[in-house]
């Protein structure tokens, strides 16, 4: 028998057996003659290859899980990552393609094909046995006395623009800090944190942990997801002032609890997960909830990492047969669980103490750097504004006076692209007008393309209507659109900035991308209803006289 004889024939008898017919036109018997139908005569008569793989097409084939088998109305599952389907439904429809097109393709010789589809099967099970690249997979970059200090000298740039941009604000104590920086890269002592959810034996680790003969000092956390959003940030922020922190579960984890540890972990936060009142649970449940652990952190907290313990585990019944027949009970306390926590933790502190001190001083320096650009970002929002209001009237003015069937963007190119250039020089990008044009035209782009030119127009047209607006019924949608649409980019370009400010030294061009993430998101935050309103009756204030805008929209 040919290949491609056998080929077909096998892909056909496994449609029979493993699929099940959705929806056809095609009796079931159909289906049941290309299975048995001669492979000879099947090859040499193409109108009848091509009707049957015409039948094969029309019919929807559907395969999933606990599907019905095609006869007898029994159940079977499926697995959809069997190689055996992919092969074969690749293998039909190459076949087919093979089998229509001029018979010089079929040089290559059974032996060729043959090859082929070994190679390509061997590329599909290496490709599929790959394991799937996790999130945190990757390992956050081991924390260095150089990485350090370059974080403290950011902190101490931004420091230094808003001592000169905001000459009136009190920065003593940020400078202070930034001063006790250095410093502190060199100190011996740690602070370490226990933290974790409501009831999970915290206090009682922390004790033991806090034992005389111990050399480090340990703080409690308040507890995660039990309050409100003050205490679980309050939490956050004793975690990751200290130099290490064991996170404290009785069980497995929940999504919150583990979202909590990869805020932790982004924070360069070294971590130890502790699993408490292991003694709880039956041996091989701990086995199991332990796995479980592991399994959830991975890629996160390394499994040397995920430890089971029990700081405070129950009393033990205890049963004494006597002598004289009778019996005594009592509770008996049992000793806490902890010596493999405390193993990996002397391991932990003399092979890591460095790295320990300095994650939390980088922690520092970008904390401080936080706080001075808020600062600074605040300063020159306040600048700003002025500079997009005085913009969006003047691209008002000029659609009002010369209203148009649609938005001209290239005119609101030509205004963004000035106000661009004003806003670049309060925030350290320096744009040219040539590159500021071309950036507005994109953003125009992007307005357009995201249907915000639409939906605003909309909405003003809609406000506007419901006031009984006619006077100005050219122009007034236009001219509301325009200035609206230029309070968006304005604000837009702000938030832009502030992001890319630090970027901005190794030249990288205009993220596309992300500006368009930060249009829609003031999208979002400008298109209440009630913002809207009150827009437009500031607008028709600038764009009509008093005497006619009083009456034009209602408060």
């Amino acid at each position: 028998m040919r290949l491609e004889t056998y080929i077909y024939k096998s892909v056909a008898l496994y449609i029979s057996a493993n699929v099940r017919l959705s929806g056809s036109s095609e009796p079931r018997q159909t289906l049941t003659e290309v299975c048995h139908t001669d492979p000879a005569e099947m090859l040499n008569d193409r109108e009848l290859r091509i009707t049957h793989y015409s039948i094969f097409a029309r019919t929807r084939v559907r395969v999933e899980e606990d599907s019905e088998e095609l006869m007898g109305g029994k159940k079977m599952a499926v697995k959809l990552n069997k190689p055996i389907l992919m092969g074969g439904l690749g293998a039909s429809f190459g076949l087919w393609l093979l089998l229509n097109v001029k018979e010089s393709v079929f040089q290559v010789g059974e032996y060729g094909l043959l090859a082929t589809m070994v190679l390509g099967g061997g590329f599909w099970l290496l490709k599929s046995r790959s394991p799937a690249k996790l999130p945190w997979e990757a390992a956050i970059a081991p924390m260095t006395k150089e990485r350090v200090e370059g974080a403290i000298a950011q902190a101490k740039t931004v420091l230094a623009a808003v001592q000169t941009e905001v000459p009136e604000r009190d920065l003593t104590q940020l400078q202070q800090t930034l001063a006790n920086l250095p410093e502190r890269l060199n100190r011996k002592a740690l602070q370490l944190a226990v933290t974790g959810g409501k009831n999970t034996g915290k206090t009682a680790l922390t004790q033991l942990l806090s034992a005389p003969e111990s050399e480090e000092t340990w703080i409690e956390t308040e507890p995660f997801l039990v309050s409100t959003e003050a205490t679980d940030a309050a939490a956050k922020v004793t975690a990751l002032t200290s130099d290490l922190a064991i996170f404290v579960v009785a069980g497995d984890l929940t999504d919150s609890e583990l979202k909590i540890l990869k805020q932790l972990r982004g924070e360069n936060q070294r971590l130890l997960l502790a699993f408490n009142k292991q003694d709880r649970f039956l041996p091989e449940e701990r086995v199991e909830i332990l796995q479980q652990l592991r399994q959830r952190v991975f890629g996160l907290i390394p499994a040397d990492d995920v430890i089971a313990i029990a700081a405070a585990p129950s009393e033990m019944k205890v049963r004494q047969h006597q002598a004289d027949g009778s019996q005594q009970e009592w509770m008996e306390a049992q000793e806490p669980e902890i010596s493999a926590l405390r193993d990996r933790l002397s391991a932990i502190l003399t092979a890591e103490r460095e790295q320990l001190v300095w994650a939390t001083a980088w922690r520092e320096a970008m904390q401080l750097k936080a706080e001075a650009k808020a600062i600074l970002n605040a300063a020159r929002r306040d600048r700003a504004m002025p500079i997009i209001e005085q913009y969006q009237w003047i691209a008002a003015a000029a659609a009002f006076a010369n209203p148009v069937a649609a938005l001209d963007l290239l005119a609101a190119a030509a205004i963004s692209g000035q106000m661009l250039v004003d806003l670049s020089a309060i925030y350290p990008q320096k744009f040219s007008l040539a590159q500021a044009q071309t950036v507005s035209s994109t953003i125009g782009q992007l307005m357009v393309k995201l249907g915000i030119v639409e939906l605003s127009t909309q909405a003003i047209g809609s406000i506007l209507k419901s006031n009984a607006m006619t006077y100005v019924a050219g122009g007034a949608v236009q001219g509301v659109s325009a200035a609206y649409l230029t309070r968006l980019a304005g604000l837009s370009a702000i938030e832009y900035f502030q992001e890319v400010e630090l970027s901005a030294a190794t030249g990288e061009e205009f993220n596309r991308d992300r500006f368009s993430k930060i249009l829609q998101a003031i999208f979002q935050q400008n298109q209440r209803t009630a913002f809207l309103q009150d827009f437009v009756k500031s607008s028709l204030a600038r764009l009509a006289p008093e005497s006619k805008t009083a009456e034009a929209v209602s408060s």
